[in-house]
């Protein structure tokens, strides 16, 4: 993966600012999108199964009202 240069600095200030080197910032970064990622997912198949339906069938357009889970 290729950062700009912009974004680039911005991660390296924020690893700065919270005391850990920029790697394990990103890898750090890297784990919790992924965490996050897997809890929605898992979110969406116990609504799906709840509703008895599936997935892909739940998230088609006008299923679901707003952005909480």
């Amino acid at each position: 993966m290729r950062w700009t240069t912009e974004e680039l600095t911005a991660i390296r200030e924020h690893a700065a600012v919270l005391g850990v080197s920029t790697q394990d910032y990103i890898r750090h970064s890297s784990v919790s999108r992924a965490v996050d990622w897997q809890r929605q997912q898992d979110a969406f198949r116990e609504m799906a199964r709840r509703r008895g339906t599936s997935v892909e069938q739940l998230l088609q357009q006008g299923m679901l009202t707003d952005d909480t889970v």
